[in-house]
């Protein structure tokens, strides 16, 4: 989609992170932009940002994980600029890590609910209108966690690899009615964002206090905060990843990484499938970096 300008783009996760740096990268090129998010303080912080800058914007508050707020996102979306043009299903949480026998189904709920739902009602509520019109393009939010299945992020890692999965379905039903709509799979290493504190936004219902089997353990196996130094030193910043999705978007580019750190442990991972031989993951999912 190489004319952007005037045409409209939907982002979730859209008031912080990636989700912010994409809303800007794509307001300067003279696109409508949609943020939504379910921070609404941030929201609005983010809004003033965008407008700053010239962009026109429209702030939503929206939980992704929910089937109406979904919806209100895409009448809100129609309302204010018409049918979307643009789709970053890009809101997600970073889950408990640990042994997935320690995880409650609280901790895989709300995974799920955020990084897999969020990304088929995304689907659900805009691919439609933009198949009718037979243009435009659909980003989703994956992970190398979608890509590999390092341990003791088993429900990030189960919700990443189904996004994964659903962007590549979807890229070959389209291809198969010949439809003019595009897609793309994000899949970031390390990034600075603040996904690390997303339990700052796990709901009430789906929070632990309480439950049985659910008393926090000290440094859990893979617990990223005790390599916050070395994330800071590696990480990508969000407006590296928006210029990289902003040029798959225009050169209709599907698979989107953000370096290289772990072309080795997707291809072992390859190969372990081809061979029918045993899973090569071991270690801590930053790994790659910490080896290089």
């Amino acid at each position: 989609m190489r004319d952007l300008e005037g045409k409209t783009a939907v982002i979730t996760g859209g008031a912080s992170g990636m989700g912010l740096a994409f809303a800007e990268s794509f307001g300067r090129e003279g696109m409508n932009v949609v943020i939504a998010d379910i921070e609404e303080k941030a929201l609005h912080v983010a809004a003033a940002k965008l407008e700053a800058i010239g962009a026109s914007v429209l702030p939503v508050a929206t939980d992704v994980g929910n089937e109406a707020s979904m919806d209100h996102l895409g009448h809100a979306t129609r309302e204010a600029f018409g049918a979307a043009h643009l789709v970053c299903l890009n809101a997600g949480v970073s889950a408990p890590t640990g042994p997935m026998d320690q995880l409650t189904a609280k901790d895989w709920r709300w995974t799920l609910d955020v990084n897999l739902w969020g990304v088929i009602h995304g689907i659900r509520v805009f691919l439609p209108e933009l198949k009718a019109r037979d243009e435009g393009h659909i980003v989703v939010t994956a992970s190398v966690a979608g890509l590999t299945s390092y341990p003791w992020l088993s429900a990030y890692n189960a919700s990443k690899h189904a996004v994964a999965s659903i962007a590549e379905s979807m890229y070959s039903e389209l291809r198969e009615v010949g439809s003019k709509v595009k897609v793309s799979c994000l899949c970031p290493g390390a990034v600075a964002t603040n996904i690390a504190g997303s339990e700052r936004n796990r709901p009430k219902e789906l929070a632990n206090d309480g439950e049985e089997g659910a008393e926090p353990v000290a440094q859990l196996p893979g617990d990223l905060n005790a390599f916050s130094e070395q994330f800071e030193r590696i990480s990508k910043s969000p407006a590296q990843v928006a210029e990289l999705v902003l040029a798959a978007v225009v050169e209709e580019k599907f698979w989107i990484e953000t370096d290289e750190a772990y072309r080795e442990a997707i291809k072992a991972r390859h190969r372990s499938i081809e061979d029918r031989t045993d899973p090569p993951a071991q270690g801590i999912i930053l790994g790659p970096y910490l080896e290089s």
